[in-house]
């Protein structure tokens, strides 16, 4: 692989922020306090299209003290584009690399930038699209660099572990506005009705693939950012229930659905690393979730369509996870995860004929989320 020789790394942090503005601030703060090399050009990049709690004010206060600040600070209805869409449309056309952050993540480190700014450096390859460095509780801090094609990074480390938390990636700027601009036409949050789909956890994610499968990229294990609270706060946690991700993350399965049809990926391609997600596999994750909070759901409602709508959208949604049969490209993995899956579907079947009984519940879904709680994979991404 040629490498190129470069004088200067031109790196844009974007951020889209929305109330959270004492996050920000620990956000900013933490990007104050690096030791920047001089062969780092850094730009700052905020959208702010909708906060109620002063964000906007200190925004404006903030882009007349910072040379290197660009901002969109103003109300937009997000029902209509998304803020990304928004924070798209103000990067600097001289930037190269853009680092995608999340408004509750913080830089870990003081030389972050400086690691980040050496490793591009050290590996500036001809074709390389896409970077992906550690969060900090789930690096080895081994410093190790691994440079393949992202389908292969995605083979080997797990879709979600390199494509899958945004303030862990870097894309080139051109990708980056590609795979955001894709992002912003397709926000299709909530069911219509039970047999609907909608839009993926990840869509930044399938995109990223589309446009880069084939592009060099990089995954650095050195912990360099990490989120502001170890656990889901009560703010966070509501806002996953609005905006669906529970149910959302069952149509990752038709991304990877849609790229085989775009021809991206080939069918019985993928290993089982693929679809880690953490400490387990993807759907050990949402079995272990749906069925863990099905039994309370139904004790917590009162209203029988509800329940009802609830239960097709699970069964729907096991179904769906069914499909990832035809992505495997081992024969064992295959047969295990149909196993797995209609034994699931069959659980819930159960469960729904014998009107919710305590005992099946012990019997079988108890039984199965003991198991399926037991990790697959070490806490950190490198195995190595």
């Amino acid at each position: 692989m040629e490498k190129r020789k470069v004088d200067k790394i031109k790196l844009g942090i974007a951020i889209p922020t929305y109330n959270r503005l004492e996050k920000l601030k620990v956000l900013l703060h933490s990007i104050d306090n690096q030791i920047l090399s001089k062969d780092l050009d850094l730009s700052l990049f905020i959208s702010n299209i909708a906060s109620t709690d002063g964000t906007g004010e200190f925004l404006e206060k903030e882009v007349k003290k910072r040379h290197n600040l660009k901002i969109y600070n103003r109300p937009e209805d997000q029902t209509i584009k998304p803020n990304i869409f928004y924070l798209n449309r103000i990067i600097s056309s001289d930037v190269e690399w853009v680092w995608f952050m999340g408004d509750d993540d913080k830089l870990s480190e003081k030389d972050s930038l400086q690691k980040v700014s050496k490793c591009l450096k050290e590996n500036n390859i001809n074709d390389l699209e896409f970077v992906c460095v550690c969060e900090k509780r789930r690096s080895r801090n081994t410093s190790k660099v691994f440079i393949d094609k992202v389908f292969n990074l995605c083979n080997k480390f797990g879709y979600h572990e390199m494509l899958g938390w945004i303030s862990g990636i870097i894309l080139k700027k051109q990708t980056f506005q590609k795979v955001f601009e894709d992002f912003a036409k397709s926000v299709n949050t909530q069911y219509q009705n039970v047999d609907d789909t909608i839009t993926s956890a990840y869509p930044h994610s399938a995109s990223i693939l589309k446009y880069t499968h084939d592009k060099q990229g990089l995954f650095y294990d050195f912990g360099l950012v990490e989120t502001q609270d170890k656990l889901q706060t009560i703010e966070t946690q509501k806002r996953w229930v609005e905006e669906n991700m529970l149910w959302r993350y069952f149509h990752v399965i038709d991304d990877i659905e849609n790229l085989i049809k775009q021809k991206i990926l080939k069918p019985n391609s993928l290993n089982l690393s693929f679809f880690r997600y953490h400490t387990y596999f993807l759907w050990d994750h949402l079995i272990f979730i749906t069925f863990k909070k099905l039994p309370q759901l139904i004790r917590s409602r009162s209203d029988i369509n509800d329940i009802n709508n609830h239960i097709q959208i699970l069964s729907n949604n096991l179904c769906r996870l069914l499909k990832a049969e035809n992505f495997l490209k081992n024969i064992n993995d295959r047969k295990d995860l149909t196993l797995k899956i209609t034994m699931c579907i069959n659980y819930l079947q159960v469960y729904v004929s014998n009107n919710f009984s305590e005992e099946i519940k012990t019997n079988l879904f108890d039984s199965l989320t003991n198991v399926i709680a037991i990790p697959n994979f070490p806490f950190q991404i490198c195995l190595e």
